[in-house]
């Protein structure tokens, strides 16, 4: 999927950014409202006509011992008038930290994939998230729990079943707003042995001003028992601008 580059004089700014001392990072406490919303859209015409368009939202709302997090995402794709991916998702998860390092949570989400065959996906789980001790410019959890999944394929199959829900995120920051984050979901069924679920990204984030900054993500998105005829990977790279409150 071609990717569109900011110019050289963002970049630079961006390189900046990103090399600045990590030692003087600076922890901040947590905001009780944090919103972000990404953008990112690419076009071409001529020899091809080609276009791309990808969406993003986060917001995050905290209260005492409570943290929500409420998610969106989209990416769409079209070459030479015809339809080449169609990926939505959103979900919401409630954190109840009983401890400094341990929280309990609850997950609901939803994702549609209609070109690896999934029509509609809904899931359900509880678990328990823990944060490692690290050092001031790291940040890395655990989480792990059971999952309830409703499943329904393009060509009209349905799927229920439970799996287990586990996940690690690593979180490095350059600077107050520039950070690399690392995200690993590995979702296995425990109905079928061979059916399971890897979803990764890898983001990186510069800032160009205080409310804007520059986002490029990889996302793999690896189902090991997939739909009739469809493949087990997708792989998409994004960037764009990231707008942050």
């Amino acid at each position: 999927m071609p990717v569109e580059l900011p110019n050289l004089r963002v970049w630079c700014r961006c390189l900046t950014l990103l090399l600045f001392p990590a030692s003087l990072v600076a922890q901040d406490p947590p905001k009780p409202r944090e919103f972000s919303a990404d953008v990112g859209y690419v076009s071409t015409s001529g020899n091809t006509d080609l276009s791309t368009l990808n969406l993003g939202e986060r917001l995050i709302l905290r209260a005492g011992a409570w943290e929500h997090k409420q998610q969106f995402g989209s990416v769409y794709a079209s070459q030479d008038g015809e339809q080449t991916s169609n990926l939505l998702f959103t979900n919401w998860r409630s954190d109840w930290s009983f401890r400094p390092s341990l929280a309990l949570f609850g997950y609901i989400g939803f994702d549609r994939n209609e070109f690896a065959g999934i029509s509609r996906r809904f899931e359900q789980a509880l678990g328990l998230a823990a944060k490692l001790p690290t050092v001031r410019a790291d940040r890395w959890t655990l989480e792990a729990g059971l999952a309830l999944n409703q499943q329904r394929g393009t060509d009209g199959t349905t799927l229920n079943f439970a799996s287990v829900r586990s996940a690690t995120t690593y979180k490095h920051m350059f600077s107050k707003s520039a950070y690399f984050q690392q995200g690993v979901e590995f979702l296995p069924s425990l109905k079928v042995s061979e059916d399971y679920r890897v979803n990764t990204e890898s983001a990186l984030v510069a800032p160009i001003s205080s409310h804007i900054a520059m986002k490029v993500a990889y996302v793999v998105r690896f189902d090991n028992l997939p739909e009739v005829g469809r493949a087990k990977n997708d792989r998409i790279i994004t960037s764009g601008l990231q707008f942050n409150w």
